[in-house]
């Protein structure tokens, strides 16, 4: 991951990683009341050799992976995929990897845990796709839906998209020639995707947000498994035969955590996040945004950036410079709380690049996130970029 950015405050060189932040290093480094501890999960959603990545079939498996967490006074604060699926990406082992932060309030003699504290648990839930691509308006339209479950106690934790690959065939046969019963089995599984969809659209519409959801023990196994892409496919900054994914191939997910007492409530808003690409073909070689100028506005006003929606695919042959226009989605505690006090929060941006090998991470945010958190920092997303050096 990574991309560039204008800073309002030169990081100073021996920093860990790349800090933007309208602060001064030592307000950055300075101690709180508060600190934090966090936890980071790897998740792989085909067989890895590193045991220190879970395996699972889907996304809402993770539920059941962080149950103990909760118990212990953790919860969610981010979920993201550890590389971008975007073209012949998605045949990367790492694309079909995801990270999941979990934090909690480091425990000290002067805040100590309170006894019978419940804890809140953690939903993910599908949304039905009905739309061949995500814009910009269907994930407002998304948001709307989202706002109407934080009135029942739902906290957005962010989107999370799984892709499906498809069954490597040679000359329209599978790998064991069972073209026939693989025609079959995919008609099945089609008309049953569409049956639930069908189902989960007209959930969605009334709100209930649980057609498919980690507590409906329903799921979905993996079809096929994808190979790993050999660098001459990307010679000369070029991808070679770009995949469209195709409807039914991916699935979206929304992750919540939900408590059981109404007295907070939430209330998510969008925001224009404007950014320049430069491609090498296909490839976006290049990326230019304001990340702290765009959150520092909404972070003064006592908002959180939660989450980010990109649509980073293009049509065949654009490939020229090009201004992109996403949407943040910012958190707001406590809106139409008669008496709520919301206060200012300090916003940094870290950006840092993530070292893969296969399905092992060398270098990533972790160590910087963990030193960030004895200054009471609390991290409220992670962006990954779309952009990959292979050198």
């Amino acid at each position: 991951m990574g991309c560039g950015l204008r800073k309002l405050e030169d990081p100073d060189d021996s920093s860990p990683g790349k800090i933007f932040s309208t602060l001064k290093r030592p307000q950055v480094e300075t101690k709180t009341d508060s600190a934090y501890e966090y936890v980071l999960l790897d998740f792989t959603l085909e067989a890895s050799s590193n045991p220190e990545v879970i395996k699972i079939s889907s996304v809402l498996d993770i539920v059941s992976k962080v149950e103990e967490y909760y118990n212990r006074g953790y919860v969610v604060g981010a979920v993201h995929p550890i590389i971008l699926p975007i073209g012949r990406r998605r045949n990367f082992p790492a694309s079909h990897m995801y990270r999941v932060v979990l934090s909690r309030l480091k425990l000290s003699q002067k805040h100590a845990a309170p006894r019978g504290q419940r804890h809140p648990r953690l939903v993910i839930e599908e949304c039905p796709l009905m739309y061949e691509t995500l814009t910009n308006e269907v994930v407002k339209e998304l948001l709307e839906k989202v706002n109407e479950a934080a009135k029942r106690g739902k906290k957005f934790v962010g989107f999370v998209t799984q892709h499906f690959p498809q069954p490597k065939a040679c000359n329209g046969t599978s790998t064991d020639g069972s073209a026939e019963l693989e025609s079959t089995l995919g008609k099945r599984n089609r008309e049953h995707r569409r049956k639930n969809s069908d189902e989960n659209y007209k959930n969605w519409n009334e709100g209930t947000l649980s057609g498919h959801s980690s507590e409906s023990g329903i799921e979905e196994e993996m079809q096929g498994e994808s190979s790993l892409l050999q660098d001459a496919d990307f010679q000369f900054g070029k991808e070679v035969s770009p995949v469209k994914p195709r409807k039914g191939d991916e699935k979206l997910y929304t992750v919540f955590n939900v408590f059981d007492d109404d007295s907070t409530c939430w209330t998510y808003h969008e925001g224009v996040l404007s950014m320049k690409v430069t491609r090498k073909g296909p490839v976006i070689s290049t990326l230019e945004a304001d990340w702290l100028e765009l959150t520092t506005f909404y972070y003064k006003q006592g908002l959180s950036l939660i989450d980010s929606f990109v649509h980073w695919e293009t049509s065949k042959g654009d490939y020229l410079p090009k201004s992109l226009e996403g949407l943040f989605i910012y958190e707001e505690e406590g809106a139409g709380v008669p008496g709520s006090n919301r206060k200012g929060n300090d916003a940094i941006v870290v950006e840092q690049w993530t070292v893969i090998e296969g399905c092992e991470i060398k270098t990533d945010y972790g160590p910087l996130l963990h030193t960030l958190a004895e200054f009471g920092w609390l991290l409220t997303c992670v962006l990954p970029t779309p952009i990959v050096r292979h050198d």
